[in-house]
């Protein structure tokens, strides 16, 4: 099926400019909410093992030799860098893990941390009123490293489904390994509600800390509280005390870099206080973006997913001095040149940038569905870093234009 071109506000501005199975449209009336009860996610671990919730019993474990303990952490619309630090925090713990999930529903994955001697830990653990839950699964040979999974299983309410939709959902059971979509990187790397990781990645790329700092902490976007809004038009007034007090708690990124302005830190002294993992997260989100640009001119050029991936089965992330090799990579190099010219080569930054390549389509794997009392409930699996929100995007369209 030729794809068709997306004039959406946020598809436009994280790089997404085509649907690539139009067909599969269900109606406008089709609903789906992200939360909880709606949308689950259950990481599934290099040894097959899924991440759910456990049935856990017994005496505390009590450490007699260094051993990793894995847990299975379950969190409802948290992050999870704020579970991870939380747990860590509380358990004075350092605490891997394999992949961040989706900030919104109720997700589940594994977690681990050295058992050290004489320390003594609960099978069961629950913080923020049981918003983030762990359950001890196991003893393990090695702490979760990046990307250590086999992928993801996830679980999708719709409602207000039509005959027709269930007729397309149908079609789609019994071809879904056949399907192709293109593989974007989806909306929740750059922010739904404010879209602009990427282009904090890209000012710092640009060694404009200024910038940076003042998109991190100023920039309101309409579908924040208006209580966000008005300590981020405080920080931009230049009344830090202010927007301090304004800013939520949970806002702690923004509350630690206006405290180290008050402390008489410069720029930049702000900025490298942050931790190294969210650095890396904004350079990365705009490499993504530039990654969904190219991605999204090859398939304009070909017209359908499925000729380009015969064309195609990777390109390369798009990064400075990046060879032309064949036709797969010149639209990385395009948008290199174009989007990249005013990066700085010198820029401390520029070390987080992945020199990887990413497969073009993906294709969705145990594809199910039923009907529920409240809806359809469809299950399917992902290969790690395909997400499920590109797929829903090709069902449901984009979401709500800001």
């Amino acid at each position: 099926m030729v794809i068709s071109v997306s004039s959406n506000y946020l598809d436009v501005s994280v790089g997404m400019l085509v649907f690539s199975r139009p067909e599969l449209r269900l109606s406008e009336k089709a609903k789906f909410l992200k939360e909880s009860n709606s949308f689950r996610v259950y990481e599934i671990g290099v040894d097959g093992i899924q991440a759910r919730p456990l049935s856990v019993v017994g005496e505390d474990i009590v450490c007699e030799e260094s051993r990793i303990l894995r847990y299975v952490m379950c969190k409802e619309d948290v992050p999870t860098p704020d579970a991870v630090k939380i747990v860590s925090r509380v358990l004075s713990v350092r605490v891997s893990y394999a992949g961040i999930k989706d900030a919104e529903g109720l997700t589940c994955q594994f977690i681990t941390f050295k058992c050290l001697p004489g320390r003594r830990f609960s099978k069961f653990y629950e913080f923020l009123n049981g918003k983030i839950t762990l359950f001890f699964q196991d003893f393990v040979d090695f702490m979760l490293r990046r990307s250590h999974l086999e992928g993801n299983y996830f679980e999708v309410l719709l409602e207000d489904l039509s005959k027709n939709d269930l007729e397309i959902l149908q079609e789609l059971r019994k071809l879904y390994d056949r399907i192709t979509f293109l593989n974007y990187y989806g909306y929740q790397r750059f922010g739904v509600r404010r879209p602009i990781t990427h282009l904090i990645g890209k000012a710092l790329l640009e060694d404009n800390i200024e910038k940076a700092l003042d998109l991190i902490v100023g920039n309101p976007y309409p579908t924040e509280s208006r209580r966000v809004i008005e300590a981020r038009k405080s920080y931009e007034e230049g009344n830090l005390k202010e927007a301090l007090r304004i800013f939520p708690r949970s806002f702690s990124v923004e509350r630690s870099l206006i405290r180290g302005l008050l402390r008489g830190m410069n720029t930049r002294e702000v900025l490298d206080s942050i931790d190294e993992w969210l650095m890396r997260m904004y350079v990365e989100a705009y490499q993504s973006y530039l990654f969904n640009l190219a991605l999204s001119k090859l398939a304009i050029q070909s017209g359908d997913a499925d000729v380009l991936m015969r064309r195609c089965d990777v390109i390369p992330l798009p990064r400075p001095n990046l060879s032309l090799v064949d036709e797969c990579t010149r639209e990385s190099v395009k948008v290199v040149e174009e989007e990249l010219k005013l990066i700085d080569v010198r820029s401390k930054y520029t070390k987080y940038l992945s020199k990887s390549s990413r497969e073009v389509v993906f294709t969705l794997q145990n594809f199910t569905y039923e009907e529920v009392s409240n809806g359809v409930l469809l299950k399917f699996f992902l290969k790690p870093s395909t997400y499920a929100t590109v797929f829903l995007r090709e069902l449901l369209g984009p979401p709500a234009q800001l």
